[in-house]
């Protein structure tokens, strides 16, 4: 958190950010899959950019397989987790070689780091339903989720990226790194869900 915010607050102070960009996307990375919405604060010489994120991010068990169910005609995940994380991260992302290549690919170094709510259900399987006359059934999505354990942590990303200007004032981003998913607490098994990230966006310049 501390190399975060003498990156941020020096580049703050640098000038004039007057470039904002809003945008969507998806994440892939070694913990799960999720997506997110974010948004950028260019810098008028485009070296540097603030940026602010809220993701979802559904964290996938080791050994989850998805089996098809002969007597419902339904697929259905084995052996998964009931545990969601929504990262809300602020950062920077640094652009070294503006000016030096084209304007449509800027490659940049990304870091940023926040806080972490991680959600952990009460895991899939079946229970005994006593007004259906003891018999077993899989357990709802609000059964699952009507008391969830919460809990916050700190985390962070730190990777590499490219932007992609396509038409207009739209760009693709894609950005790969590590990210710092610790927990307090353990939960489904684990403390730590770090891991490597592949961050793809959809950009469009708002002003």
């Amino acid at each position: 958190m501390n190399k975060l915010l003498a990156f941020v607050f020096p580049v703050f102070l640098l000038g004039q950010f007057d470039q904002v960009t809003n945008g969507f996307g998806l994440d892939i990375g070694s913990s799960g899959s999720g997506m997110f919405i974010m948004r950028n604060y260019v810098h008028a010489s485009e070296k540097y950019a603030l940026n602010g994120e809220l993701r979802f991010y559904d964290i996938k068990a080791e050994d989850e397989t998805i089996v098809y169910d002969y007597y419902t005609g339904q697929y259905k995940s084995v052996g998964g987790t009931s545990l969601v994380m929504f990262p809300v991260f602020v950062g920077g992302n640094y652009y070294p070689f503006v000016g030096k290549i084209e304007n449509n690919f800027s490659p940049f170094i990304a870091i940023k780091g926040g806080v972490v709510t991680a959600v952990d259900g009460d895991e899939p399987g079946t229970l005994v339903d006593v007004s259906l006359g003891s018999v077993s059934r899989e357990k709802t999505f609000i059964e699952r989720w009507e008391n969830p354990g919460i809990q916050y942590s700190l985390g962070g990303f730190l990777g590499l990226g490219i932007d992609f200007k396509i038409v207009g004032q739209s760009f693709v981003m894609v950005m790969v790194g590590l990210e710092y998913l610790p927990l307090k607490k353990e939960a489904d098994g684990k403390k730590d869900y770090s891991g490597f990230l592949i961050h793809l966006a959809f950009n469009r310049r708002a002003k």
